[in-house]
């Protein structure tokens, strides 16, 4: 049997109780709902001009099933199987004074799209404020780093590793900078574009996580296959890639295998250059499913495979996340090749 979402209501209407599933199906909190009209926070069910749970109520009739219910949601529709039955007492018998309420039970529901986009919408909101929030203070410990880095790269010239590290945290402590700048006035769209090389991105990533997967133990292993140029923002771009290889090491934790490659997908439509990031980590319950997946994820990795989508999106983009529990994951990045007047920017 599938997910049941159920709720009942008094003689009035008024809902005296709602499930934690009711709660996430509607967005509507119990503390919120109780002792409202149901019909104030979910669409009325209805038979030609009457209510069904009145009639239940008033008429004292027993347990009635709609199959393939349809509600109505702006500009879509869902379809449930709903049942609607009297409550009872203790031993199953009606009250000898009357039906007092009923129970309302939902299944086999076909979503509604847009309710699904509206949810989407509301996690593009929380993070909004979040990033706004983070923007706003995150300024002055960030001028405390670089000057330290500074500090480092000049303490220990004579170590060839530790300075191209600290040459690339200084380029991108000055590209966050710039960032945080342009942030509360610029979109993903409205950014900048230019001819960027994947595999240098890539390359910049391994050397910068490479003193993270050491420190876990982590086998690293990156390929580098013949791709040409594309255009977007460097930063975007960095930043999305960035998100998938560090959730990959966070969830091996100590040990594992990570493994990172760019290669050509001469098939797919338009022509994309594909990013696959694999992990031997615990893996992510029913992660194929993507949208739905990004969205309800709200706390750990959730914003970063977020934010990486959105990114990927902005250019045409796409992401595929397929992974077992204990069985490790696999993140796909589709990057299309051509410029954005359908020209591939080739390497020169």
């Amino acid at each position: 049997m599938g997910q049941e979402f159920t709720f009942t209501v008094d003689k009035r209407l008024l809902i005296r109780s709602w499930s934690d599933d009711m709660s996430e199906l509607t967005g509507e909190k119990k503390s919120a709902v109780l002792g409202k009209k149901y019909y104030n926070v979910f669409p009325r069910i209805m038979s030609g001009d009457h209510d069904c749970l009145l009639s239940v109520i008033e008429k004292k009739k027993k347990k009635v099933s709609l199959k393939g219910y349809r509600f109505y949601c702006p500009h879509d529709r869902i379809h449930a199987d709903v049942s609607i039955e009297p409550l009872t007492d203790k031993k199953g018998v009606k009250r000898v004074s009357g039906v007092k309420g009923v129970k309302v039970s939902l299944s086999n529901i076909s979503y509604c799209s847009k309710a699904e986009n509206l949810h989407i919408a509301r996690r593009f909101i929380d993070i909004g404020k979040t990033a706004s929030s983070l923007a706003h203070g995150v300024r002055s410990p960030l001028n405390a780093i670089k000057g330290a880095v500074v500090y480092l790269s000049e303490r220990y010239q004579q170590d060839p590793a530790l300075v191209e590290f600290a040459g690339i945290m200084k380029e991108e402590i000055a590209r966050l900078d710039n960032f945080i700048s342009r942030f509360l006035s610029t979109s993903l769209a409205g950014a900048s574009h230019s001819p960027v090389d994947v595999n240098a991105v890539v390359k910049k990533i391994e050397i910068f996580t490479s003193f993270q997967s050491q420190a876990h133990k982590i086998d690293a292993h990156y390929e580098y296959g013949k791709i040409p140029k594309v255009m977007a923002n460097a930063f975007q771009l960095e930043q999305a890639i960035l998100n998938i290889v560090n959730n990959a090491i966070e969830a091996m934790g100590s040990g594992g295998q990570l493994k990172v490659r760019t290669r050509m997908e001469n098939h797919s439509q338009p022509r994309s250059i594909l990013l696959e990031v694999s992990d031997t980590g615990s893996g992510i319950l029913e992660a194929n499913h993507d949208a739905a997946l990004v969205a309800k994820r709200t706390r750990g990795r959730g914003f970063g495979l977020f934010i990486t989508r959105e990114v990927l999106q902005s250019y045409g983009g796409s992401m595929e996340i397929n992974s077992k529990k204990d069985g490790g994951t696999v993140a796909r990045l589709y990057l299309p090749v051509q410029g954005k007047k359908g020209t591939d920017v080739r390497n020169r």
